[in-house]
């Protein structure tokens, strides 16, 4: 038996014996107690002074009241009071606790089988994977497919993204090792955060996060984990209306963008040499000290250096340099 049902019910059994001790004082506290009367005129002299004792008379000025000494049977009907004021706090406080497990436990009313506290964060989790599809239809759909698994879409295109919709990523998969659980979470906010950089002619995953100078904040990274990592398959056929909601032209398929170009030896050279480098035989480069490519390589293709190649090609053709450096 789940050990809140216990507690609840050893709750709601001292509530119950308090309830009833409460009423069992009330109506003690009424037989014992007798009931007090005014007392005026001799009678009141006679609870004050001794036989024979002198009374003072009025002063003609104001004279503060002296008190009366106390009465047992009003102080022990006080004390009796605390008595059940303390009882009945420990017992409401002990009842509040029984309440609270009761509520917050599997056999809550509110919630059976999961209680207010794990009904909240699937509410949570819940909302978290719908955000998470808002964002994954504007920004990932193009490239990691509408239904999340990448390779060729129904038009029988080639998406540039790699699958996200795998078991692998899956929570049902992983639960039974939280290491691994932990570990996949991790990388997932991780790629999302920074991206990836690929080989040149290779598509590139830009960093989505904002500390790398995406659009995302950490909570929105966050739900877009969620929904890879707990959606299910009615949350991913879900995205491709979302898209038409939010598209213009309320088109689903996806707009893949063109194939980066492999960049030449020639616009590597011209971009990250010609700054200090001149390339071109004789000519004179910005920098004083640094040297002339054509010539450096063409001294460098000496015997004793391990590129006999590079001579003979700077001398037969014109344009060795740009060959060379573009691998042509």
């Amino acid at each position: 038996m789940d050990v809140n049902i216990l507690l609840a019910a050893a709750s709601a059994l001292l509530f119950l014996g308090l309830i009833g001790l409460f009423a069992f004082l009330i109506r003690h506290q009424g037989q014992v107690e007798p009931e007090e009367q005014e007392v005026y005129g001799v009678e009141l002299l006679r609870q004050h002074y001794d036989a024979g004792a002198t009374v003072e008379q009025p002063t003609p000025y104001y004279v503060s009241p002296i008190p009366a000494s106390p009465d047992p049977l009003e102080i022990a009907g006080n004390l009796d009071k605390k008595i059940l004021i303390g009882a009945a706090t420990i017992f409401g406080v002990l009842g509040m606790i029984g309440g609270y497990f009761v509520i917050q436990g599997e056999a809550s009313p509110f919630a059976p089988g999961k209680g207010l506290r794990g009904a909240a964060v699937e509410h949570q989790l819940r909302l978290d994977v719908r955000r998470g599809k808002e964002q994954y239809a504007s920004l990932c759909y193009d490239c990691h497919g509408r239904d999340g698994k990448a390779g060729t879409n129904p038009e029988g295109k080639e998406l540039p993204g790699r699958p996200l919709n795998v078991a692998g990523n899956k929570y049902e998969s992983l639960k039974e090792d939280p290491a691994a659980l932990g570990t996949r979470r991790k990388f997932i906010e991780m790629r999302i955060h920074r991206g990836k950089d690929n080989p040149p002619g290779q598509y590139d995953m830009p960093a989505w996060g904002r500390a790398e100078g995406g659009q995302l904040s950490d909570w929105q990274v966050k739900q877009l984990a969620d929904l890879i990592m707990y959606g299910t398959d009615a949350d991913w056929a879900d995205i491709a209306h979302i898209r038409q909601e939010h598209d213009p032209d309320h088109q689903v398929a996806e707009r893949i963008p063109d194939r980066p170009a492999i960049p030449t030896g020639k616009d590597v050279a011209e971009v990250y040499c010609t700054a200090c480098h001149a390339i071109q035989a004789g000519g004179r480069s910005t920098l004083p000290q640094a040297p002339n490519l054509a010539e450096w390589i063409a001294n460098g293709s000496k015997p004793r250096v391990e590129n006999p190649p590079l001579a003979a090609l700077s001398q037969t053709d014109p344009d060795w340099l740009v060959k060379w450096v573009s691998n042509a």
